[in-house]
């Protein structure tokens, strides 16, 4: 299941790039995120791994990052891997002068296959829970002025 969110946010490119893709700052602005863990190369940097502790009702959850690409101040993929489900995420990041479009678009495969058969289901749940998190990152960066 693919979806896509985006947000506009009223800071310089520079700052809005480096404050999204840095790990010490991911628990304040995604719901639910915990910590972080570095497992091979440098934090965030291409080709580095990581494991993202997030924490909901279920209890906590674990899951595996790599880092696929990156343009600084213009793109960010990641896998994001987990035993039910795998997330190809990409951040675009569009200078806008001192302002930034940020598109994200998700590319989610539910474990096994079959799963995905109920997808419809979980899709416009994982796109507001996207789009609520990009409403965050935009209240605090714009807070920060």
């Amino acid at each position: 299941m693919k979806f896509h969110s985006e947000v506009t946010i009223n800071r310089p490119v520079k700052e809005v790039y480096r404050f999204t893709v840095s790990h010490k700052n991911l628990s304040k602005w995604i719901d639910g995120f915990e910590a972080y863990r570095a497992v091979k190369g440098r934090n965030r940097s291409k080709g580095s791994k990581a494991i993202h502790v997030y924490k909901d009702a279920a209890g906590k959850l674990e899951v595996n990052e790599e880092v696929l690409d990156l343009i600084p101040e213009k793109s960010f993929v990641t896998k994001l891997s987990h035993k039910n489900m795998d997330t190809r995420l990409e951040f675009r990041f569009l200078d806008q002068g001192n302002r930034t479009k940020i598109i994200a678009d998700a590319n989610v495969r539910l474990k096994p296959p079959i799963f995905n058969l109920f997808s419809f289901f979980m899709k416009s749940r994982m796109k507001e829970q996207q789009q609520a998190d990009l409403r965050r990152l935009k209240h605090l960066l714009e807070a920060s002025k």
